[in-house]
């Protein structure tokens, strides 16, 4: 004897929609030396799939994009992250609180740590855009861990919604802007995201007599969970030929660092250890290892043993 009465919907299930990734855009690349050693490197153009190069070009500096949806914890999610060695994320944190595998369970610590010190754990947010021209079916993902390009993308989503009522839906431009920093005294250009809302008073109106319906629409949406994937462990892009062995820290990479003298042997203390560069026990600043062993307080530094 068959039911009488069919069911065709689960509760909390079968309503949900999801936005598939269609690919991932790049804000650098990764480079091998010489000798075989591999490092990231900034570059001022978005790094995009093929078909996004078909309507954009090689080395675009702008594409124009469009958020699905309203909310913002899932178009441009932001967190203290770290990886540590392995492929996957190993802790997430907002400044208070973190959760962190150890062991294969998930535990609860403070945030920061010591990690957010040493540059192991970094700021990241990770965009989730549409690009029109290309496809509305879908969503790439943008990672960055520039502290400009996340402020700078949370004010021009907050401007448009200020403006309009809502973010989602609005034909903006997602940019790379030449932006200058100053660290340690040395003057460095960056290359930092900002989105900007480019339409006359007329364009705007329209998109504001829309609100309400489109935002009733997007309430059915969502979008997929970032890719948690160490970018450490991306592939080399560019092999470079260049002699000097890179440094971690992007801030020293455009100076070579003199050489060091002959039998120098003295260890450095782990706290101040921070790979290819040392906290200076005498300013606090970071600078290339290289440079203490020219420096004349350096046989006396308490950053070494």
């Amino acid at each position: 004897m068959g039911f009488q009465q069919k069911i065709t919907k689960i509760k909390e299930l079968s309503d949900r929609r999801r936005l598939p990734r269609l690919g991932v855009i790049r804000l650098g690349i990764k480079k091998k030396s010489a000798k075989g050693v591999e490092y990231p490197a900034e570059v001022n153009f978005f790094v995009c799939p093929p078909e996004v190069q078909k309507i954009y070009g090689e080395k675009p500096t702008e594409i124009e994009i469009m958020f699905p949806i309203d909310n913002i914890e899932e178009v441009f999610p932001q967190a203290y992250k770290y990886y540590g060695s392995s492929k996957g994320l190993k802790c997430q944190g907002n400044g208070e609180m973190a959760y962190c595998a150890e062991k294969g369970e998930m535990i609860q610590k403070s945030c920061p740590c010591e990690f957010l010190e040493t540059g192991k754990c970094k700021q990241t947010g990770t965009l989730m855009v549409m690009i029109p021209k290309v496809s509305v079916g879908g969503v790439y993902q943008i990672r960055t861990s520039s502290f400009n390009s996340i402020v700078d993308v949370n004010s021009g989503i907050d401007y448009v919604r200020a403006l309009i009522g809502r973010f989602c839906m609005i034909p903006l431009k997602l940019r790379r802007v030449t932006t200058e920093t100053h660290h340690d005294e040395k003057k460095q250009n960056h290359y930092t995201l900002q989105v900007v809302f480019d339409a006359d008073i007329q364009t705007l109106n329209a998109l504001i007599s829309n609100t309400s319906m489109v935002l009733e629409h997007s309430r059915q949406l969502q979008l997929p969970s970032p890719i948690e994937e160490n970018p450490e462990l991306d592939p080399v892009d560019v092999i470079d030929e260049e002699t000097v062995e890179p440094c971690e820290y992007p801030e020293f990479q455009a100076e070579a660092a003199p050489a060091a003298p002959q039998g120098a042997k003295k260890k450095l203390i782990k706290k101040y250890d921070k790979g290819m560069a040392v906290i200076c026990a005498d300013t606090d600043n970071l600078r290339p290892k290289t440079d203490c062993d020219t420096c004349p307080k350096y046989e006396g530094c308490p950053a070494y043993e």
